[in-house]
């Protein structure tokens, strides 16, 4: 009967157990929160964010990858580790290396580098930034003359840009956006590149 008992005891016992911590391991995490930022704002942060990701980039490095598998790959190395005194490439799958020439081919510094110029010129930048408090993501427009409207939509992770969208339907382009810790591979990139240049003159 004793036996019986204990039994019960420890039955009882798993069962509260049980119901207590269920409900905990089930929760789902809750969705992050943006704050609303009026235009001025929006404007403010998106400089902030895009300088600091252009500065990132400089400094350790960037990867640019388009989301279509057989898509582009953009690379820049730092800075201070240029490859015969170049720091940026392209690669397509079917055997294209292209030297970049200017870091504003970069989704990581293309509208920090737009905002810095317009600034220089002692002109207010034509880029209209709009932001998304739903994701925290921000869309660009800008004027390009002849050359027609760009249209680009940001993803933020941890205060830098992580992923662009074109949002033109004639130019559609999607690429992620990833600082740092490059590969052999994005190195071969650039070496690929710079030697077949060199090569050619």
């Amino acid at each position: 009967m004793q036996k019986i008992k204990t039994t019960g005891a420890i039955a009882l016992f798993l069962a509260l157990v049980t119901a207590c911590s269920s409900p905990a391991a089930t929760q789902p995490r809750p969705s992050p929160t943006f704050a609303e930022l009026n235009p001025s704002q929006a404007t403010e942060e998106f400089i902030k964010i895009a300088d600091a990701s252009c500065n990132k980039a400089q400094v350790v490095g960037v990867v640019e990858k388009s989301i279509d598998p057989n898509g582009f790959t953009l690379v820049m190395v730092p800075k201070d580790q240029a490859y015969k005194d170049f720091s940026a490439a392209y690669f397509e799958p079917n055997n294209t290396y292209e030297l970049i020439w200017e870091a504003d081919a970069l989704s990581a510094c293309s509208a920090s580098i737009s905002f810095s110029l317009a600034k220089e010129a002692g002109v207010k930048s034509d880029i209209v930034v709009n932001y998304h408090s739903s994701d925290g993501s921000f869309e660009t427009t800008q004027d390009l003359g002849e050359y027609g409207t760009s249209h680009i939509r940001y993803t933020v992770d941890a205060g830098l840009l992580s992923a662009t969208e074109t949002l033109d339907s004639d130019n559609a382009d999607e690429r992620s956006i990833k600082y740092g810790n490059l590969s052999d591979g994005d190195w071969r990139i650039l070496k690929t590149a710079v030697d077949a240049f060199l090569t050619d003159q």
